[in-house]
């Protein structure tokens, strides 16, 4: 694997109570933002590598001394590996999953989706209790506008390996469905997220927009037609 230099560290970066009343440990595996897409509305900013490689961080080291330590110290039960950009590019993802593990705290992967459809990625990621994927873009002009992927991907091809990977997965799976303004609040995009949730069969379902003053007022829905969008697709 290549190595990597960097000047920003990997950290915990909260420890809170979900909703199921789980103390959470979140953390941050990647030095600086490394991911497969350069989409426009990214909250890390457009800064960064774009890549579907893994790669040996010289701070992972000492990561692996400081987590283990905080571990110990707040016993989380759930750690939440949700990275700047795409945890499979730390090569060590593996070794950091094993470390909770075996301090009996569950893991929790937090990925795009995309890199499911490797083999080598998809079988780390299994070793989590739960695992993550994305819905944003509904049609391929829109994927490749809006979330810039790297040269060759397809939004079919995404579907697919986020598919392929839960028919597979024993554990919990995540979707989380980002709605955008004249991109996919449509009926017809509504019938691709609907029609895409079928095919990934989600434990649950994370609907979301853009509420921030970068993007809110070019991409965000209103709170009304999140619920009308989120009604529609899952009737609760």
């Amino acid at each position: 694997m290549d190595e990597k230099e960097s000047t920003l560290d990997m950290r915990v970066k909260k420890v809170y109570t979900d909703s199921e009343n789980r103390k959470v440990m979140e953390i941050n595996v990647l030095p600086s933002k490394f991911c497969t897409f350069k989409c426009v509305f990214c909250p890390i900013g457009q800064a960064g590598e774009q890549t579907e490689e893994a790669f040996r961080f010289n701070e992972t080291a000492s990561f692996f001394l400081s987590l283990a330590e905080r571990i110990d110290a707040e016993k989380p039960d759930v750690l939440f590996i949700n990275s700047m950009g795409e945890s499979f590019a730390n090569d060590q993802l593996e070794e950091i999953i094993t470390l909770a593990k075996g301090k009996n705290v569950q893991v929790s992967l937090y990925t795009n989706g995309y890199p499911l459809g490797n083999p080598e990625f998809a079988r780390i990621a299994s070793l989590c209790e739960e695992v993550s994927g994305e819905i944003k873009a509904v049609n391929e002009p829109s994927f490749q506008k809006l979330q810039r992927p790297l040269t060759g991907y397809s939004l079919e091809t995404y579907l697919e390996n986020m598919t392929r990977f839960r028919d597979g997965y024993k554990g919990r799976f995540t979707v989380y469905v980002t709605l955008i303004k004249d991109a996919n609040d449509d009926p017809d995009s509504v019938e691709w997220i609907r029609n895409a949730l079928r095919l990934l069969k989600p434990t649950a379902v994370v609907f979301e927009t853009f509420t921030d003053e970068r993007f809110g007022k070019a991409f965000g829905l209103p709170d009304e037609k999140l619920e009308e969008i989120k009604q529609a697709l899952i009737g609760k």
